[in-house]
């Protein structure tokens, strides 16, 4: 009887099913959060600090997916996406995020496309970007300021009298 041999295939992929970070997404759910949030902000449907808020979320589960599966093929173009949008938000938190994303990627992914597009753009720098003017709040003015009224008022000339 011929012997067989079984090869055990180990991924170096998460698995679908793995969750990371506290809002427990997924590697494709990372994915796919810094995509859209990225096309949101550049159609202006998301406001910065919206976009931010979540983007924070997506880079814990990021950092927790590189954590435990450092040779998972995805991690370094999608910290270079990572870092990328928050290169397009305003403040120094987000342009620091950036930063270290891309000195992330840069260092554990070193023979990767991304780890030179990433150390071209640290030497580069990443620039403070300021808060976009599409998305300034309105005055505190104008929303203490009461909406006019649909509802037309009488005019002295149609309302009745009254009956003596």
């Amino acid at each position: 009887m011929p012997c067989v041999f079984l090869a055990l295939v180990i991924s170096n992929s998460a698995p679908a099913d793995k969750y990371f970070g506290r809002l427990k997404m997924s590697a494709l759910r990372v994915r796919y959060e810094i995509a859209q949030l990225k096309n949101d902000y550049e159609f202006h449907r998301r406001r910065p600090e919206d976009v931010e808020h979540v983007a924070v979320f997506a880079e814990e589960a990021y950092y927790d997916w590189a954590a435990q599966y450092p040779r998972d093929t995805w991690l370094p173009s999608t910290g270079y996406n990572l870092a990328k949008l928050f290169e397009d938000l305003p403040g120094e938190d987000a342009r620091d995020r950036a930063l270290r994303s891309l000195q992330f990627v840069r260092s554990h992914f070193k023979n990767s496309k991304y780890a030179k597009l990433s150390a071209a753009d640290v030497t580069r720098g990443v620039p403070l970007r300021p808060e976009p003017g599409w998305a300034a709040s309105p005055s505190p003015t104008a929303l203490l300021t009461p909406a006019p009224s649909a509802a037309p008022t009488p005019s002295p000339a149609t309302t009745a009298s009254p009956r003596p």
